[in-house]
């Protein structure tokens, strides 16, 4: 298993013990990396490579638990990594895969982040734990939490999509609706946090980012390479940074010699982080959200992680893009009926930033490219009903099909 030696701080390099409860850096506030004991792992490359677990804990000795028995697991890990010569040839790159984590347990990648979260609240011994989320993350906080024997407090804004709140509640949570934007409800759940000591499930829990990285870990064992390029959809960043913090352990431990360039994809409607690189600001001043399909993330006011994405992006070489609603519903066909893959309207964002590079000329086609899809389109079934139209019905005779199908 995993040893942490502390936590560091991305921005001004502050460095913390492993027992500190606290998880943002006391002079910057940013949320705190992670440090890894990783000194024994170097020449065990060969042997983690061979383990059949397809889960993420085949890659234990790079995530931040002790003891095995305090695992919670339902299954999550090891999704394909697909590519589609339809979909190659439309978005013009040849090496066009999409990394399909719409078929973890609960639907989205928020499971890699809450196996690992929640795993360490068991470790613990918490007994509540909370998040404020737009769905995906709350249903996934749930779920882990039930199958821990913890209860979970689960915040909403009052605009999350009806299907994603049964879901956490399905599992057991208890739900809490806030009227108002995301931001608000934000603001009440910290100071829930602090009222009450609840163990936090928000990006601002460092353990949750160490979950995420084993998008690069996989990424690079099925592709046997490091991507030239990966694409994130992303509300604060929080993906984007774990899967960079993934590809820097692979190069610092010398199992690979490069790095991709990383691409931060937002909703238009509510992109701090682009505007903020657009900008070239070292700081990322927050937006009024508009109405957006990419309700997951749809948040106009990120957390520090933001900071982070931004750095990183900027240290891979990488872009901070926006895209529109109509690229997003675009992807999000292209997707289904040239790769058979059924994602909500934010994970389709990744594709849409590519296909936008593409078209922009800065993707060649012979990049390795690499496009997060991080939801499945059943999470939120009502963006369906962009694409199709109910038919009206028909007699039930051949004669009346024939008017329809006849070429």
């Amino acid at each position: 298993m995993g040893t942490v030696k502390g936590f560091r701080c991305a921005k001004c390099g502050a460095e913390y013990p492993a027992d500190r409860r606290t998880f943002a850096c006391d002079a910057c506030g940013i949320v705190l990396e992670v440090r890894m004991d990783l000194a024994g792992v170097a020449g065990r490359r060969d042997e983690i490579l061979a383990r059949r677990d397809r889960r993420i804990w085949r890659w234990s000795e790079f995530l931040p638990i002790a003891d095995p028995a305090h695992i919670v697991s339902l299954g999550e890990g090891g999704t394909p990594l697909v590519r589609s010569e339809a979909l190659c040839r439309v978005a013009g790159l040849d090496r066009l895969y999409i990394k399909n984590d719409g078929l973890l347990p609960t639907g989205s990648l928020k499971d890699r982040s809450n196996a690992v979260g929640i795993s360490k609240a068991k470790e613990w011994k918490a007994q509540v734990t909370a998040v404020v989320s737009t769905g995906n993350a709350a249903a996934s906080v749930a779920a882990y939490s039930g199958a821990a024997g913890m209860r979970a407090v689960v915040m909403v804004p009052e605009a999350t999509a009806p299907e994603k709140v049964a879901q956490a509640a399905t599992y057991g949570a208890t739900i809490i609706r806030f009227r108002g934007s995301f931001e608000e409800a934000h603001h009440m759940y910290r100071d829930a946090l602090n009222s009450f000591g609840w163990y936090d499930c928000l990006s601002s829990n460092p353990f949750r980012c160490e979950g995420k990285k084993t998008y690069a870990f996989e990424t690079w064992q099925d592709l046997g390479e490091v991507p030239d390029w990966t694409f994130h959809p992303t509300a604060g960043g929080t993906g984007l940074v774990a899967t960079w913090k993934g590809f820097r352990e692979l190069k610092e431990l010398g199992w690979t010699a490069k790095l991709p360039r990383t691409a931060l994809v937002q909703a238009a409607a509510a992109a701090p982080i682009t505007r903020a690189w657009e900008k070239n600001l070292e700081t990322i001043p927050g937006v009024a959200p508009g109405e957006t399909v990419a309700e997951s993330i749809r948040v106009g006011s990120p957390s520090s992680m933001a900071w982070r994405g931004l750095h990183a992006v900027r240290e891979s070489g990488g872009r901070c893009l926006a895209v529109t609603d109509e690229e997003i519903l675009k992807a999000q066909a292209l997707l289904a009926q040239t790769a058979g893959i059924l994602g909500e309207p934010a994970g389709a964002a990744s594709l849409a930033g590519a296909i936008q590079l593409r078209q922009a000329g800065v993707l060649r086609p012979d990049d390795l490219v690499v496009c997060m899809m991080t939801g499945h389109g059943l999470k939120q079934p009502s963006a369906l009903a962009h694409h199709f139209r109910l038919p009206d019905p028909i007699a039930p005779s051949l004669a009346a099909l024939e008017r329809l199908v006849r070429p």
